[in-house]
């Protein structure tokens, strides 16, 4: 209790308040278009699956296997003796998870013995929920997400949902192969993440646990400490697990052609070209760190486990498909988004605490670093104000 007491005491809360706060005024408007206008968004369908699970109707195979959104949106509802409509609801929660994904970040962050700290932290916590791709070839085909590999989503719940809970799962998989050693309860808490990421959506497990193989291999061969109770506790049992459920529920016999298929960029040349430049301009940021990070990544766990899962999951999204009549979903460019995101929170919280807060940061690095972060930003905000004013999220 007096730990807790000293901690509240430490915060700033002025910043955190001003965080919050502006997050959720700032997203609100977004929401609140995409939901309540008619455009194109997945928000209808999700509304219908929890609908249908709510009036005890079958839903559908994909669904079933990741249906977390639904019983929130359900849960909502109930508890509001449903005056709170499933839409309403929708909106409800969408503000409050980027809110919950902004604060994640700041408190991760850490603290820093530096004037204005708290502030700068809390600044870049706000502003990393609205980041895009650096959308330099807009102006050549009018395309403002395909193609490029999306931060800031604003036509998907459940990869926003995803986000908090893959972003505590992934400082518990960065733990694993750090060579520090956890209690039962920290197992447990991770086992609970990444199956409630998977429910929500699988990708993330889908990325995340090849990586941590791939990690624990390397480490095993470079005779490096690793804490097997937790990879195989908090991550590898309970995740291939969930994975091996959803996979019995999704892929059914109902489902004809429903398979993965391995498809080299198939799926996301159909809708854009360019995808070699596109890439690289969705991932400017990350590339700028680790070309100042380049002799610490492999001795950086955040790193090493945030370079490695975007890596399984960008070749999850350039190569595998689904068979059968989702091949169009492209249900595999989740996984490249939600481990971009995690890269580029980990990658700047390393600038900020190595760098920003330690020092010393040559004006090279300082520059290279912030006019790539503000380059990803000013997509970012075009790609909200594209948004607001087109019925298309393209």
């Amino acid at each position: 209790m007096a730990r807790l007491k000293r901690l509240f005491r430490s915060q700033n809360w002025k910043s955190i308040l001003v965080l919050v706060l502006l997050t959720g005024l700032l997203s609100a408007p977004i929401y609140y278009h995409r939901i309540a206008v008619p455009v194109d968004t997945d928000y209808g369908s999700h509304v219908m699956f929890a609908q249908q699970i709510l009036d005890a109707k079958n839903g559908e195979g994909p669904t079933l296997s990741h249906p977390v959104l639904q019983f929130i949106l359900i849960g909502m509802h109930l508890a509001s003796g449903r005056i709170l409509g499933l839409y309403a609801s929708l909106m409800v929660l969408q503000v409050l998870v980027q809110v919950l994904i902004a604060l994640i970040v700041y408190f991760w962050i850490g603290p820093a013995d530096r004037k204005y700290w708290d502030w700068l932290r809390a600044g870049v916590a706000f502003s990393l929920t609205f980041v895009g791709p650096v959308m330099l070839l807009v102006f050549r085909d009018g395309l403002f997400y395909y193609g490029y590999i999306g931060l800031a989503n604003y036509h998907n719940p459940t990869i926003h949902l995803l986000k908090p809970f893959a972003l505590l799962s992934f400082i518990f998989a960065a733990r694993a192969v750090s060579g520090q050693k956890s209690s039962w309860k920290q197992v447990a808490l991770a086992a609970a993440l990444i199956i409630l990421a998977a429910w929500t959506k699988p990708n993330y497990a889908l990325s995340i646990l090849p990586a941590l193989g791939l990690i624990a291999l390397l480490r095993l061969l470079w005779r490096q400490p690793l804490d097997w109770k937790l990879l195989l506790g908090g991550f590898f049992i309970p995740g291939a697990l969930t994975l091996l459920i959803q996979w019995l529920i999704a892929f059914d016999d109902n489902n004809p052609g429903a398979s993965i298929l391995l498809a080299p960029f198939q799926v996301e040349g159909a809708y854009s070209d360019y995808l070699l430049v596109k890439f690289f301009l969705s991932i400017l940021l990350p590339i700028s760190i680790l070309l100042i990070a380049r002799s610490k990544v492999i001795r950086d766990e955040h790193l090493l486990v945030g370079w490695v899962g975007f890596m399984v999951g960008a070749a999850q999204f350039y190569l595998l498909t689904e068979g059968g009549e989702r091949m169009e979903h492209a249900n595999f460019r989740w996984s490249a988004q939600i481990m971009l995101f995690l890269l580029f929170v980990v990658s700047v919280r390393w600038f900020l605490q190595e760098k920003l807060a330690r020092g010393p940061v040559r004006w090279i690095e300082k520059g290279t670093a912030y006019a790539a972060y503000l380059a990803h930003l000013a997509g970012g905000v075009v790609y909200y104000i594209y948004c607001m004013i087109s019925i298309h999220y393209r």
